[in-house]
């Protein structure tokens, strides 16, 4: 049986079509790139059900807002699904409005997210949440994100629920609160994004169950690095009265370097070991705080200290065939060349360390290869990097092999690369579909890439 619970922070205050037919009306609209952010966290509900809590936020900077009289009023649509990955059951299928209303249109204004949350109790299971969001009064302004995770029962051994990330938490006697949970409020922090000049402080509120009353338990609090190797960690020493037991805390974050971490939180016994643990990707921007990796990336950050802002979003626009989503999510968020400048560093850095799995790739290489297929690929009038030849020359270089199969009466032209070092030996196949030079991928037999065993039925 499907339950949930639909909470938002503020009432619906307008309708985007009613707002829009009126005349007269000041209209201001956002340029940057629209945004959103989402995050969740699973709490016990009974044995064979799970609380599952989703956390949205909408940026009003970001955002088409009209001026109503003296306030600035916009509104973000989420449409949010939840689908049990084995029975392919969607149990959700809902859209949640996240209205804004502004009193001013001041930096601090316009940057300050408004925050909504949904709460639903779900079957312990495999799933999937897909949530797209759009700007109710531009809908071709949208973004897009998709989970997928796991509802387990937490049985009757000791356990611990997901750790909120939050913005803050404070004791709290409003039961009425949307963010109220167990005496206190707590305020998410869905981007998850921290850092001395926006969230200096990370406000944790996490949930155990099952305890021994009265033993004397550990709860470690650790910041890890994509090395898993421990950059902050906080120990404390709690003793509590009951099985079931709330912990908030909070943990500093100004002298950690800028990156994605790994948040972790370890309950053990007083002997050390474990009990059960929780964990979150973060992000932290502090670009005064040093690190050794972000010395050893000053190289980079010289190569790249010309270019203006354009050109190092452009570098990285091309730069995303060996990007990871959350690479290009954080760069999307950066707005100040110096920014955009240090995660390119740290990013050109990862690359030709091999942490990324390339082991043959620098700047230099990538951006020559760049360079080569803008000259070499390009065709009406897209430019030769972005093509398919383009990508796959960029990404493994010249082939040792290329076959090239004219236009015929039964077939369309159609070319054969292939690399022999590579997994002992693959194939891209690119197919004219149009006569006009613009060569597609239809199958390799290089593992991630395309494959369609029946490709010939397109020569056709």
């Amino acid at each position: 049986m499907k339950k949930y619970i639909f909470r938002t922070i503020f009432c619906i205050g307008f309708c985007g079509a009613t707002v829009l037919s009126q005349p007269n009306l000041q209209i201001l609209t956002a340029h940057s790139k629209f945004t959103m952010n989402v995050s969740y966290s699973r709490f016990r509900y009974t044995n064979t059900e799970t609380y599952l809590e989703i956390n949205f936020a909408a940026y009003p900077s970001l955002t088409t807002l009209i001026r109503d009289t003296a306030e600035f009023k916009g509104m973000v649509d989420f449409q949010t699904k939840i689908r049990n990955t084995k029975t392919d059951s969607l149990f959700v299928n809902q859209q949640v409005p996240v209205p804004m209303v502004l009193s001013d249109t001041s930096s601090a204004s316009l940057n300050r997210p408004f925050i909504a949350k949904i709460t639903y109790a779900l079957p312990v299971g495999d799933y999937t949440l897909d949530v797209k969001a759009s700007d109710r009064l531009n809908t071709a302004r949208k973004d897009s994100i998709a989970f997928s995770f796991t509802l387990s029962s937490y049985g009757n051994e000791p356990g611990i629920s997901d750790v909120d990330l939050c913005s803050s938490v404070t004791e709290s006697q409003n039961k009425a609160s949307y963010f109220y949970k167990n005496s206190y409020e707590v305020i998410p922090n869905p981007s998850l994004f921290f850092g001395a000049s926006t969230k200096p402080v990370i406000f944790t509120y996490a949930e155990l169950y099952n305890l021994k009353p009265g033993v004397q338990d550990a709860l470690k609090t650790q910041v890890l690095d994509g090395n898993g190797k421990i950059v902050k960690e906080r120990a404390r020493l709690r003793r509590f009265g009951i099985n079931n037991a709330v912990d908030v805390s909070t943990f500093p974050t100004v002298n950690i370097a800028s990156g994605k971490y790994k948040f972790y939180v370890l309950l053990t016994d007083s002997a050390g070991n474990k009990i059960a643990s929780t964990e979150k990707f973060i992000y932290i921007y502090n670009p005064k705080v040093v690190s050794s990796a972000a010395a050893f990336s000053s190289a980079k950050s010289a190569e790249l200290a010309g270019l203006s802002g354009e050109e190092l979003t452009d570098e990285f626009r091309k730069a995303r065939y060996i990007a990871y989503p959350e690479d290009i999510k954080t760069f999307d968020k950066l707005s100040t060349s110096d920014a955009k400048r240090e995660f390119l560093a740290k990013f050109w850095t990862s690359v030709e360390s091999g942490e990324r799995g390339r082991t043959d790739m620098t700047r230099s290489i990538y951006m020559d290869r760049i360079l080569t297929a803008k000259q070499r690929y390009r065709v009406m009038g897209k430019e030769g990097w972005r093509t398919d030849r383009g990508r796959v020359y960029i990404l493994y270089a010249e082939p040792d092999d290329i076959q090239r199969f004219p236009n015929s009466d039964n077939s369309k032209p159609y070319e054969i690369w292939e690399y022999h070092q590579i997994e002992n030996g693959v194939q891209f196949i690119f197919i004219d579909r149009s006569g006009f030079g613009d060569y597609q991928l239809v199958h390799s037999t290089k593992r991630g890439e395309l494959q369609d065993e029946s490709w010939q039925e397109q020569l056709r």
